[in-house]
């Protein structure tokens, strides 16, 4: 049986086990929060695994994993700031989130702003937030997965997309939030195996004296800080983690999790970060660093064995759909509890939600076609755009410290324009610092403008004492 066969084989079985998991899982929910968070009865150690897996998609596999071939093993700070973001959101954010949750009956992330700050107006600022930022991200994911399914299975760009299309769908439209944890707990163990397999095989591999490979060209500290906190913030408030928050049945549950999480993702980004730099003795440089990983297991010189391509197809996978059906159903349920069922008048519906999901991962895909970006620029942003416009505002919102929500939804606003608009400088090289990062820009004024706003309230006589979180 050839190689290619025998991942066709491999994936079609995987496939199968996803898709009967969503057909397993299809009956689990009756309303839109059960079909969002689970009703509160999915076991804390799957939402901790699930948690893992929706983070780790083809973004690490292949943009991070890559990079380390130009960069060098300085690459591996980028995995460590995302590690200790990791364990800061599991030890401080994640019981918070499932108390507010609990407390409130929260679905969707803008809903807790709306219900902290007293501000519906301030929820659909988040919500368009949360929809942009995330969409973002899924293109990222999309592309990176193509890229290495298209030189697995030796097909088009098109045809990558659209199996990845089918399968993540389908499964997610029938079973909702039950059947992406119950898939991301199968898909945790994959792609932990599969990045430990490739670290291995690397390390083992014979070195080629033929392979002369590039000086090194470490990208300079402040880029490896911004591109680690970009996505070290989505850690800390992408909708898709949050969503695992709320699922969660109390705060102490989070609290069981705060080792075990940050320590499974070290694990992995250990295997993973290095895996470019060790593969310099292998492999000349390609004209395009996301090329590196696949072809190391694929093409017409593979490196590496072909059963260990099989096994680092299905993590990668594994990895990208975990983070593709979160993403899918974060936008469409944000999209229906603040868009629809308000333009409706009426309560939100799973129906509806599924028809939205549907829509959404068809714009998504036909989007992903021609990304506006690489994918490591792609996540970045997604994380500067959320993370940086809303870390400020959840801190306040996670405390008792009252602030007023045309604060919070200028801190927000501000945030989210300052990360774009440093995106656009260096688009047109108009700021030649390399410390004008979006993470910083977004971070940096959305912090300013709560900052500000404490220290005027401070001084300002007839100050109003504090009152408890509503």
């Amino acid at each position: 049986m050839s190689s290619r066969v025998a991942t066709i084989a491999a994936l079609l079985m995987y496939f199968a086990i996803l898709l009967g998991v969503g057909w397993w899982t299809r009956k689990r929910q009756s309303t839109f929060g059960e079909y969002v968070t689970g009703g509160g009865h999915i076991p804390a150690w799957m939402l901790a695994l699930s948690f893992f897996a929706n983070f780790v998609s083809s973004n690490s596999f292949v943009g991070h994993a890559g990079k380390s071939y130009q960069a060098g093993l300085i690459w591996c700070l980028v995995g460590a700031i995302m590690v200790v973001c990791c364990f800061v959101s599991w030890t401080f954010f994640a019981p918070g989130f499932a108390r507010a949750a609990k407390e409130r009956g929260l679905t969707t992330l803008p809903e807790f702003f709306a219900s902290r700050f007293r501000s519906e107006r301030l929820g659909q600022i988040v919500h368009w937030v949360v929809v942009i930022a995330t969409l973002f991200y899924a293109l990222a994911v999309l592309r990176g997965t193509a890229t290495v399914v298209r030189a697995g299975l030796g097909i088009g760009h098109l045809e990558a997309l659209l199996v990845l299309y089918v399968v993540t769908l389908a499964y997610c439209l029938m079973g909702g939030l039950w059947a992406d944890v119950t898939t991301d707990v199968v898909q945790a163990v994959v792609l932990t195996v599969g990045a430990i397999a490739m670290f291995a095989a690397l390390l083992m591999a014979t070195p080629s004296t033929q392979v002369v490979a590039p000086p090194l060209q470490p990208p300079p500290i402040e880029l490896i800080v911004a591109i680690g906190l970009g996505g070290g913030l989505k850690l800390l408030t992408d909708p898709k983690q949050v969503m695992v928050f709320y699922a969660l049945s109390d705060p102490r549950a989070a609290r069981r999790f705060r080792f075990a999480v940050p320590l499974l993702l070290l694990v992995t980004y250990t295997a993973l970060m290095p895996a470019g730099y060790l593969a310099r003795d292998l492999v000349a440089a390609p004209s395009n660093l996301e090329e590196l990983i696949p072809s190391l297991f694929f093409g017409s010189a593979p490196i590496l064995p072909a059963a260990l391509g099989i096994l680092f197809m299905t993590a990668l996978l594994a990895a990208s759909m975990s983070s593709l059906d979160s993403a899918f159903l974060v936008m469409a349920s944000c999209l229906e509890r603040h868009l629809v069922s308000r333009m409706a008048k009426r309560e939100p519906t799973t129906k509806s939600t599924r028809v939205i999901l549907f829509v959404v991962a068809t714009v998504t895909l036909l989007l992903s076609i021609d990304p506006p970006g690489d994918i490591i620029s792609l996540t970045t942003f997604a994380g500067a755009l959320v993370g940086g416009s809303l870390v400020p505002a959840i801190v306040v919102g996670l405390g008792k410290r009252q602030v007023p929500a045309v604060v919070i939804g200028l801190s927000v606003v501000l945030g989210a324009a300052a990360a774009t608009l440093s995106i656009a400088l260096n688009k047109l090289e108009l700021v030649a610092s390399s410390w004008n990062q979006d993470v910083f820009a977004g971070l940096g004024s959305a912090t300013a403008v709560i900052l500000l706003w404490l220290l005027l309230s401070k001084r300002a006589p007839g100050q109003q004492p504090r009152q408890p979180v509503p």
